[in-house]
């Protein structure tokens, strides 16, 4: 086996933990209404594409993160502007969920000041980065199973408030499952791009049944996504999904059987854990992409730098729940949708084109 410190099933899970990590206390694809379950299903085929154009690009690259493919086919002035473009798509990803997670651990710890939570997810993260891939590779092994267990029991749990009127009439108007697509596609497919980063560092993939794995579990990840679309609009509806800032954690406030009440605590473990290891996920992806374009040898001396920035970053750009709306929902999904969808497009297209040129 080859020497590398993530595995190609360490690298699906990952890709698994990404999906709901990205939106599981949220429900992606709300333009749609009713028809966002469908608008996610529909959505899944836009991160399938993503990952068959970096796992390509791995092979005619092999061993070359996407970034660096990206000066290889572009040429280096081009490449480096698209690599900006690129590392400013992911920033606002990693800014815009810091502070998601932020507003969630708020309604457990109320009397909690913000920049104090958020220094705790900060040296969580660099706690990650110092370990090195493995230890990433390994938590996401270790994680799964408690999660897949949280997965299957809130379908059961909430089975007895759903009410599947709720989800009627279906597909009334096709634009707004249209607008429902591209944001799903936006959040949280699209942007499985960033483990092109990590390929390089992946053992095995150069076998089909191994890579078949990254694919099974992205598509377990969009399967468990559309099941929560739908359990979600059936449980609340969607006025009540238009009012709440996380509607799935509402959802587990009504559910409960018998004296068990308040399980929206417990299923806290399962929102906490997937949104942390997204948040280790994309700290190590900015590392990867400063590192590369700044040509250092080694990225343990941007750790903490990195770290103070997004902290204080964080906290600029969203200095209240107002502005984290009109900016996480509105202004950031039109520049990071066309950036990560065309980012690894055009590299392929650019890569089979010198290719061909050579041969």
């Amino acid at each position: 086996m080859d020497n590398k410190p993530i595995s190609t099933l360490q690298l699906a899970i990952l890709i698994f933990l990404l999906i709901p990590g990205n939106s599981l206390v949220f429900v992606p694809g709300t333009a749609a209404a009713q028809d966002a379950w469908l608008s996610s299903l529909l959505a899944i085929g836009s991160g399938l594409f993503v990952l068959y154009a970096i796992i390509k690009l791995h092979d005619i690259y092999p061993g070359q993160k996407i970034t660096t493919i990206s000066t290889s086919v572009l040429g280096k002035i081009p490449g480096i502007i698209f690599n900006l473009l690129f590392l400013w798509s992911i920033l606002l990803y990693t800014v815009w969920l810091f502070y998601s997670l932020i507003m969630l651990l708020e309604i457990i710890y109320p009397l909690q000041p913000s920049i104090f939570l958020l220094s705790i997810l900060m040296l969580t993260c660099v706690f990650f980065m110092y370990t090195g891939l493995n230890a990433l590779g390994r938590f996401g092994e270790l994680l799964i199973w408690p999660v897949l267990l949280f997965l299957f029991a809130g379908v059961i749990l909430v089975m007895p408030i759903i009410d599947l009127s709720n989800l009627q009439p279906v597909l009334v108007n096709w634009k707004p499952v249209v607008a429902g697509i591209l944001y799903v596609a936006e959040w949280p497919f699209t942007i499985v791009v960033v483990m092109g980063l990590f390929l390089p560092m992946v053992s095995g993939l150069s076998n089909r049944k191994s890579r078949l794995k990254i694919y099974w579990w992205y598509l377990g990840g969009g399967a468990f996504l559309v099941l929560y679309t739908i359990l979600t609009y059936a449980s609340l509806g969607n006025e009540l999904i238009s009012i709440y800032q996380f509607p799935v954690y509402e959802m587990f406030r009504l559910a409960g059987f018998g004296d068990f009440q308040r399980i929206e605590l417990l299923f806290f473990f399962l929102w906490f854990t997937t949104g942390i290891a997204c948040i280790i996920i994309f700290y190590q992806v900015l590392l990867f992409m400063v590192q590369d374009i700044c040509g250092l040898p080694d990225y343990k001396s941007l750790i903490l730098p990195l770290g103070l920035f997004l902290l204080v970053f964080t906290l600029y750009m969203f200095p209240n729940t107002i502005e984290y709306q009109l900016l996480g929902f509105k202004d950031i999904p039109v520049y990071t949708l066309p950036i990560n969808f065309l980012y690894p497009t055009v590299l392929l297209i650019a890569a089979k084109i010198k290719q061909k040129r050579l041969t």
